[in-house]
């Protein structure tokens, strides 16, 4: 085996390895860290690392009382990190200037909010968020390790 040989099995090594990395992002699950106070208590305000899973979302599987990662909607470089509410065809009510409102989520869309609601940029704000800008479904915290596993689920209010 000659050393330009060698070399050549190791890029093609390389390369098998990157695009399975690649696939595994972009198909199947990602970490990500989730920082902020909007989903207090569920998660810490300084910052959670967490396991996305995506076929629940390529594959529309995604329900109220889960916690998504999406694009944001007010700047779509930077991700949330909130409860799934409503889907399309769903009327979400929530308060809003202290008196109760509510709202259908249109065709395509979700309705997404912060756990602490006192505390929390969300849908109340920027409206139902377009299906497409889901990430991934949360479906375990791995830091810091005294909270490592499933997060603690919650219904969504009806």
């Amino acid at each position: 085996s000659t050393p330009s040989r060698e070399a050549g099995e190791r890029a093609w090594l390389t390369a098998q390895f990157l695009s399975g990395v690649l696939l595994f992002h972009h198909h199947v699950g990602q970490v990500t860290l989730c920082v902020g106070p909007s989903m207090m208590p569920t998660l810490n305000p300084r910052g959670d690392v967490v396991l996305l899973e995506i076929p629940s979302v390529s594959w529309q599987r995604i329900r109220p009382g889960d916690v998504v990662v999406a694009a944001s909607p007010t700047n779509p470089r930077h991700v949330v990190c909130k409860r799934v509410l409503g889907l399309q065809g769903d009327r979400v009510r929530y308060w809003q200037g202290g008196r109760r409102v509510q709202a259908e989520v249109p065709q395509g869309h979700v309705w997404l909010q912060g756990d602490n609601a006192q505390n929390s940029t969300d849908s109340r704000h920027y409206g139902p968020v377009p299906y497409a800008m889901l990430k991934g479904r949360v479906f375990c915290r791995v830091w810091p390790p005294r909270g490592f596993g499933p997060l603690p689920g919650k219904e969504a209010p009806r």
